[in-house]
């Protein structure tokens, strides 16, 4: 197997590691996903469910980094992958700010547009 981001071939990592290195995230995954729907399942308030979905969110992107993609913020790698990680999420948040902005700017220029009633016409027939 290789080693994270490099593509070099490291003799200490077999094919049994990868694969349980998969199947721990996708265990992790279940578990996370699991909390979450037991949690808005649930009669907590519902700022209790939002932090706790959000916490299950957050944990399941560092189990998706670490454990399927494989990146390390520790070793010589650490530099590039804190890049990557930070322009994805700039990506990311540019492109969701920006349909919601999009998205309300045409919900008001559909719904504020609407004339105001005029009072009947008092000559019409």
């Amino acid at each position: 197997m290789t080693k994270p981001n490099t593509g070099e071939l490291d003799p200490k990592d077999t094919a049994s590691h990868e694969l349980r290195s998969y199947a721990v995230g996708f265990v992790i995954s279940a578990v996370l996903t699991a909390i979450a729907f037991a949690a808005i399942l649930s009669d907590l308030s519902t700022t209790l469910k939002i932090a706790i979905v959000c916490i299950a969110a957050l944990l399941q992107v560092a189990t998706h980094l670490r454990n399927f993609l494989h990146l390390s913020f520790s070793g010589n790698q650490s530099r590039e992958d804190l890049l990557l990680v930070l322009f994805s999420t700039s990506l990311l948040a540019i492109m969701a700010c920006g349909t919601l902005w999009i998205l309300s700017d045409l919900h008001g220029r559909m719904h504020d547009s609407q004339p105001a009633h005029s009072a009947p016409d008092e000559h019409a027939p």
